[in-house]
């Protein structure tokens, strides 16, 4: 039942988007240009599409009977995959004071794993006040997101108050997420003749909301959030981008079964009368953080048709949860780290070709630690 309401509700967006486009089409002028329709289509291979750390590989590999009871792994057919990445799209310029309006729906289908598929969408509406300045919305949703098995429950078979791998319930977490963002983008300089060619800087604001399917509704995160980015060009040839984002996450802290390994302190933290490794543990889980997002991206124009390049991200997460039981959030920090690198080539006025490749590393308390590496080609094409 679950799965055919999914359905529905990703055939609703497909044909919501599917009327935006006819619409838009059907009302503009056959030698009006204000309107125009895109199209893209990305192949992208992933070595870990679940982020799973090196331990967690060798026990997937293993095929204990054990996990596949406890469902674990079930929906996570393979951790390498190829992702299809089909877009439609559109800008329209309508004659309301040089308003620009860019939508796109993309949906990424899994070779492998089939289950995890979902679609996502993206609203870009820019309005100029004057020669320099711009007020831009940005809006964007990811529906049906799977993210990965997390431990749902237990069944202490034997009743000793140690909890096996065969005695645990895993399920797969889902989330839909919805993200505004408002910004004002200003050009400081743009002076083709000089070798600080373009200066553009724009502060903005926003909020997302992230929501996982009802069992692991306590990973709900609702997040407040600002900064600002810069873009230089020199020469006209070469540019830099860079921008700084700090995010206030709230989660709702609610209380949660855990394992907690006992032995380590050689305490009864759950009070059953037994110390035990796995003995699990009804306690608050605070998923509450601040995060400092840091971006730069250069890139170089090599001919008119070719540019190459590069990018460097990191993300630091300062986990807020007061419950000293909670041991993977509590005085806990985060990091991931991105490395991409990339070119683009320009076939013609309406096709051009990108190539990248991208690898994170990620070490998050909660996830473990996990490396992946990620190949994209995009084929793209404007009617």
């Amino acid at each position: 039942m679950v799965k055919i309401v999914n359905n529905i509700g990703k055939l609703t967006i497909y044909l919501i988007f599917s009327v935006l486009i006819t619409w838009t089409t059907c009302f503009a002028k056959e030698e009006d240009e204000s309107l125009s329709v895109f199209s893209e289509f990305g192949l992208e291979y992933s070595d870990n599409i679940f982020g799973v750390t090196e331990d967690q590989i060798l026990i997937l590999n293993e095929n204990d009977p054990d996990d596949a009871a406890s469902y674990r792994f079930r929906g996570m057919d393979s951790l390498t995959d190829y992702i299809l990445k089909p877009r439609l799209g559109m800008k329209w310029y309508p004659n309301w004071g040089k308003l620009t309006l860019t939508a796109w729906l993309q949906y990424n289908y899994y070779i492998k794993n089939k289950d995890s598929g979902y679609p996502e969408g993206r609203v870009i509406i820019k309005y100029p006040i004057n020669k320099k300045g711009s007020f831009i919305f940005r809006g964007s949703s990811i529906y049906d997101y799977t993210k990965k098995n997390y431990l749902s429950g237990f069944n202490d078979i034997n009743g000793n108050g140690n909890i096996p791998r065969d005695e645990r319930i895993y399920s797969s977490a889902l989330y839909d997420e919805y993200e505004g963002q408002i910004g004002y983008r200003y050009v400081i300089n743009d002076d083709k003749d000089r070798i600080l060619s373009g200066v553009n800087i724009e502060p903005f604001t926003g909020y997302s909301v992230r929501s996982y399917n009802p069992i692991f509704d306590n990973r709900d995160k609702d997040t407040a959030f600002g900064g600002l980015s810069i873009e230089l060009e020199f020469i006209n040839t070469i540019s830099l981008e860079g921008s700084y984002r700090y995010d206030d996450v709230s989660a709702p802290g609610n209380m949660e079964y855990i394992l907690y390994d006992e032995t380590e302190s050689s305490v009864d933290i759950n009070g059953d009368g037994e110390i035990r490794g796995n003995a699990p543990l009804y306690t608050a889980i605070d998923r509450s953080s601040e995060r400092h997002f840091i971006e730069v991206n250069p890139s170089i124009k090599l001919t008119e048709d070719i540019s190459i390049s590069m990018g460097y991200s990191k993300l630091t997460t300062k986990y807020r949860s007061d419950n000293h039981l909670d041991t993977e959030h509590y005085l806990q920090t985060a990091y991931r780290k991105k490395y991409k690198s990339g070119v683009s080539y320009d076939l013609s006025d309406a096709w051009s070709l990108e190539a990248e490749y991208s690898k994170t590393k990620d070490d998050d308390p909660e996830d473990g630690s996990y490396e992946e590496n990620s190949y994209m080609f995009t084929i793209k094409h404007k009617f």
